[in-house]
């Protein structure tokens, strides 16, 4: 892969994404550990760039979820409901790293499809009051399937948030509708049984060592999970204007932690996680310019 889209180029094009956006930063940009923490060396695998990009995310939600648990939830008992969603993200995006780095392409997909609904959810919290009840009273199996079918079934909620960017004055950053078909096509394939979807699982496995293991390098169909993985994380962090929070956050800075990026000292905790959130769409800014040099090279 030309050094261009290489995953130090991508580090150093998220390095310098933070210091645009006014962050310090330690030696290394925040994303950096999780390759050392999961085991697995991408840096020279296909598409190795947007694991940076992803890894970076990861981070980012990480982040995202000690601002809700900073919260005052006596005050603001939504804040919760944040940061369990912050936490389901956290850990679908992480699996969805994992599996592909091992090759298991077609069962990353399978949490994209999780992941997409989530975030959906999410966007939908931030601006419908009256979902967050109902959503905080399932308790129970039954309960959480009847949520289901009243606010996600049949691309309720979708529609439910293309009546208010169409309605509402609000609005999606940049061309998320198209990105959204493009997924929602492509993923349907390995939500249930299909030939094709066993077929390219059959090729991957034959790519491998079938005699001595039951995974393989990644593969280059990881393209569209990894990048979709990148657009699908932004979403509850681009609609505009932006929904506030509102949560009376208690701040942390005091307590006894490194923090990655680096605040600078007269930022206040809310300006500062507010500056954090601000990074998912800078960010996928960044990665689209990558997509677009993937895709060229990927036509040559």
């Amino acid at each position: 892969m030309a050094k261009h889209l290489s995953h130090q180029h991508a580090e150093n094009t998220i390095r310098l994404m933070y210091q645009e956006q006014g962050f310090q930063l330690s030696d290394a940009i925040p994303g950096n550990h999780v390759q050392d923490e999961l085991g697995v060396d991408i840096r020279e695998v296909p598409y190795a760039a947007l694991y940076a990009f992803v890894d970076e995310y990861i981070v980012l939600l990480r982040c995202q979820s000690i601002y809700f648990l900073s919260a005052d939830h006596k005050v603001s008992p939504s804040a919760m409901t944040f940061y369990r969603l912050s936490i389901r993200q956290l850990r679908t995006l992480t699996s969805i790293r994992v599996l592909c780095s091992y090759g298991l392409d077609a069962n990353a997909r399978l949490q994209l499809r999780l992941f997409y609904e989530t975030a959906q959810l999410w966007v939908r919290f931030r601006i419908d009051q009256d979902i967050l009840s109902d959503y905080a009273a399932c308790t129970t199996p039954e309960a959480a399937n009847e949520f289901w079918h009243k606010y996600l079934s049949k691309e309720k909620t979708e529609r439910y948030l293309k009546k208010q960017m169409q309605e509402g004055g609000l609005s999606w950053f940049g061309g998320m509708e198209d990105q959204v078909k493009d997924l929602k096509k492509k993923l349907s394939l390995v939500a249930h049984p299909t030939f094709l979807a066993d077929y390219n699982e059959t090729l991957a496995d034959w790519n491998g060592q079938p005699e001595t293991s039951v995974i393989t390098e990644p593969l280059k169909s990881s393209y569209f999970t990894l990048s979709k993985a990148i657009f699908v994380t932004t979403m509850p962090f681009s609609v505009f204007p932006d929904p506030p929070y509102n949560l009376g956050s208690i701040s942390l800075r005091q307590q006894d932690v490194s923090w990655n990026p680096i605040p600078h000292p007269t930022e206040s905790w809310e300006d500062y996680n507010q500056q954090l959130r601000n990074m998912f769409p800078s960010l996928f800014l960044m990665a689209i310019r990558f997509f677009e040099e993937f895709d060229k090279a990927r036509n040559d």
